[in-house]
Order: C-alpha cells, then sequence, then structure tokens
C-alpha cells in the first residue's frame, strides 16, 4: 500500500512539474517569417511593431503597431513548423519552403522551415492591409 501511495505521489508530482516547466518558455522578442525564402518578409516585434521587407532590397513597409502579437503569431505557427534539415532530407524536396527565426529575449535563436504558403500569404496580406505608409 505505501508502495503505490509513493507512486502516486511521484506521479502528481512529475506531472506537476512537466505543467509547471510549459510555461518557463524563454519571452519571444521577435518572428521573422521569410516566404518564400529570400522574398518577402514580415518581422514581428515584441513590442507589437511590424515591418514588411521585399527580397533583397533594403526598404521596408512598417505595418500599423498592434496588428500582430508575438505570442499568438508563435502558437498558430507551432504546428507549421518543421526542422531546418537541407532539401534533400525534405518530405518533398521539390516543395517551396520559407524561414521561420524566433529570437528569445536571452539573445538566442531558433530557425526552421515552414511550407504552408497559404498561411504565410495570409500573414503578408493582412500585414499589406495594415501598412501605415503605402508609397514606401
Amino acid at each position: 500500500m505505501n508502495r503505490r501511495i509513493n507512486f502516486i505521489a511521484l506521479m502528481i508530482l512529475l506531472i506537476t512539474g512537466m505543467v509547471g516547466c510549459k510555461g518557463d518558455r524563454n519571452p519571444i522578442e521577435s518572428i521573422s517569417i521569410d516566404y518564400p525564402h529570400g522574398e518577402t518578409r514580415l518581422l514581428v516585434e515584441r513590442s507589437g511593431e511590424a515591418f514588411l521587407y521585399y527580397g533583397a532590397l533594403p526598404s521596408f513597409q512598417k505595418v500599423h503597431s498592434g496588428t500582430f502579437d508575438t505570442e499568438i503569431l508563435y502558437k498558430q505557427l507551432e504546428t507549421r513548423l518543421h526542422d531546418n534539415v537541407p532539401r534533400e532530407e525534405w518530405s518533398n524536396p521539390r516543395a517551396t519552403a520559407g524561414m521561420v527565426i524566433i529570437a528569445y529575449q536571452d539573445q538566442s535563436e531558433e530557425d526552421y522551415l515552414i511550407f504552408d504558403e497559404q498561411y504565410a500569404e495570409q500573414l503578408f496580406k493582412e500585414a499589406r492591409e495594415n501598412v501605415l505608409d503605402k508609397e514606401l
């Protein structure tokens, strides 16, 4: 009986610890979504500021502050992110890919591949609709 109680107590501690650790993720500083890679990039900062960049040009358009939120964006992206591996290791090497870089407050970064063109285009459309200065 004591073994069973000890086992149950241990399981409760482990589950509580796992749930507690999930919220301990380092705060996100910014998320950059580049789709297709090298063409259009959306940079969303923790402050709520966002910017649209086009290709290799240094020009950008500022998006209305608050259009995107890094935490909400991260939750939307989580299931769409794939390990950044060489093309020959992709499930479809002929697919069009984008790059997602998540920068954390502690200066660390994680980079992933994204293959969801519809989702990326939806984000870019929302950004374009909320551009502050359409002339840049």
